[in-house]
């Protein structure tokens, strides 16, 4: 249940995506892309360091930049400030690239 309200969460913000058709306790979000391809609308890496800066923590993966969480029941009762602080962030990110490209898990080159 919290992985669905997450993944709703994400989905109603204009410029993230939930990557893939999970249906589990996993969540990869990614950037929209203004013309469908290329040009993502915000820097995924530059979000996962906003939300860093908040306490919450991804994974970051490519391709594309995306950011990975696992979601389970010890997060029930955070899933609304995770969601508000998503927001907050994706807003105060646009237009903005940090320049750390690294990635933490399961990279595919």
């Amino acid at each position: 249940i919290n992985a669905d309200r997450m993944r709703a969460g994400i989905m109603a913000i204009p410029e993230i995506r939930v990557l893939g058709d999970g249906q589990f306790h996993l969540i990869a979000m990614g950037a929209e892309r203004r013309d469908g391809v290329h040009d993502p609308v915000i820097d995924m890496f530059a979000l996962g360091d906003a939300l860093l800066a908040r306490g919450w923590y991804h994974d970051r993966q490519t391709p594309p930049d995306n950011l990975h969480s696992t979601v389970s029941n010890t997060n029930t009762g955070v899933i609304d400030d995770y969601l508000a602080d998503l927001a907050e962030c994706v807003a105060a990110v646009v237009g903005t690239r940090t320049d750390d490209r690294s990635t933490n898990y399961a990279t595919l080159e």
